[in-house]
């Protein structure tokens, strides 16, 4: 599998082992503090759900206190690096996929092999590849992942009901068929939105390229792979798409907030999103009765084709500082919040997928939600965007050209043009 590390033999493995707990019990003889940073600790449900697991932590452990330090997510690498730079930082902190590859690179981050092997060979069996593969170089594990989760088609049954559609499209010709039955703007109704704004695009927009069979670089990340065939397809569907007025007005500013609020207000029927997006709408209108209302399907595909990867993962996992002073309890703490019973934890308090197939496929709750159990199935059909420092820029170069084609300035074939040789330039002067 990748990433896959090497076995110990037999007792290489228990004596690492009872060296490592030797450590561990002298380290913690007397109080250990270490502390813990996550930007889910600003948010309500969230935080909660966190604090009750550290407190239980804690009881379990009690030569080890943890400090909790919230970190608003726009500001948490600025945070971290700035931080960790200056040989400081939480002990314990957790990341979504995009910037993981730099906290390696950097040596930000420690190598967690050591500790998972000599707790048990097959510690990351139970793990995804897929969700492995970002905390992975080399052999080496960094990061044990906690979450993952893939998007899909949020949709509001009632409303394809009513407009007399039997369930949601499995091709986007389809789709646009759905949209013209679902749209009345004189009625304020339109069939969905899109994420044009930065908060939230990298998730959304991009699972529609992928699920032309379209990607954004080459295989090896190192060329733009805007100019093939699949690409301009997807491109030119998602323009004709807005500017056919099966979406809003104002597209251009919506985020992942904003198109979250048109569902919850019933001013669209669908947007695409993940398990978070029923109790979040569903916050935000109660009226709406969103966990009966609501449903998720599979991202239609071109064609309706079985295309894979045809949609985007996001992923948070967990770290360790290189800097802490306390790396057995700094692993303790991390081995705790990604159990199977703390994973089942996060999906029962805040609807979140686990990135252990275990929990995904055999807890029942998880089985039983008309929402979770699709999104599961499709995490086997997703994917991370580009994992190189270089994607931020490129990502944004192509929103900005995608925005141009949308509001006219540009022709679809010149903004994605534009694109293609803006993204080789960026790589080429990054020495790519």
């Amino acid at each position: 599998m990748i990433g896959r590390l090497k076995t110990y033999a037999k007792l290489g493995t228990a004596l690492l082992f009872t060296a490592a707990m030797s450590v561990s019990q002298q380290a913690f003889a007397e109080q250990v503090t270490i502390t813990y940073s996550d930007w889910q600790l600003a948010q309500e449900g969230w935080g909660k759900s966190l604090r009750t697991a550290i407190g239980e932590f804690e009881a379990k452990n009690p030569g080890i206190k943890v400090v909790t330090e919230p970190v608003q997510l726009g500001q948490r690498d600025v945070r971290f690096t700035t931080a960790i730079r200056a040989g400081r930082g939480p002990d314990v902190f957790a990341l979504d996929a995009n910037p993981v590859r730099q906290y390696i690179s950097e040596g930000w981050v420690l190598g967690l092999s050591r500790f998972a092997e000599a707790q048990d060979s097959a510690f990351f069996d139970d793990f995804y590849d897929t969700s492995l593969a970002p905390v992975t170089v080399d052999g080496t594990v960094y990061g044990v992942p906690m979450n993952t989760v893939a998007m899909g088609l949020v949709y509001n049954r009632k409303k394809f009901e009513a407009a007399g559609l039997s369930g949601p499209a499995t091709s986007w010709a389809e789709f646009s068929a759905h949209a013209d039955a679902l749209t009345d703007a004189g009625a304020g109704q339109w069939a969905t939105t899109l994420v044009l704004a930065p908060a939230g695009f990298d998730l959304r927009v991009p699972s529609i390229f992928h699920s032309f069979g379209a990607s954004f670089l080459t295989s090896d990340w190192s060329a733009s792979a805007l100019d093939t065939p699949e690409m301009k397809a997807a491109f030119t569907y998602v323009v004709d798409l807005i500017k056919s007025g099966a979406v809003p007005p104002g597209v251009t500013q919506v985020d992942a907030n904003g198109a979250r609020r048109l569902l919850a207000n019933g001013q669209i029927a669908m947007t695409i999103g993940t398990t978070w997006t029923i109790p979040e709408v569903s916050t935000m209108n109660p009226n709406l009765d969103g966990w009966n209302v609501l449903r998720i399907a599979a991202l239609p595909t071109d064609g309706g084709r079985k295309i894979s990867p045809h949609t985007t993962l996001y992923q948070k996992s967990l770290f360790i500082n290189a800097n802490t002073k306390h790396p057995e309890a700094a692993w303790a703490l991390v081995n705790f919040l990604t159990e199977r019973a703390q994973m089942e934890r996060w999906f029962d308090d805040n609807n979140m997928l686990s990135s252990r197939r275990s929990v995904n496929e055999t807890y029942g709750p998880i089985q039983e939600s008309p929402f979770a159990s699709v999104v599961s199935q499709e995490i086997q059909h997703g994917t991370f965007l580009p994992l190189i420092p270089e994607w931020p820029r490129i990502l944004d170069t192509f929103r900005q050209n995608l925005q141009d084609a949308v509001t006219g300035t540009k022709t679809a074939d010149q903004a994605l043009a534009d694109a293609h040789r803006e993204t080789n330039a960026i790589l080429k002067a990054s020495g790519n």
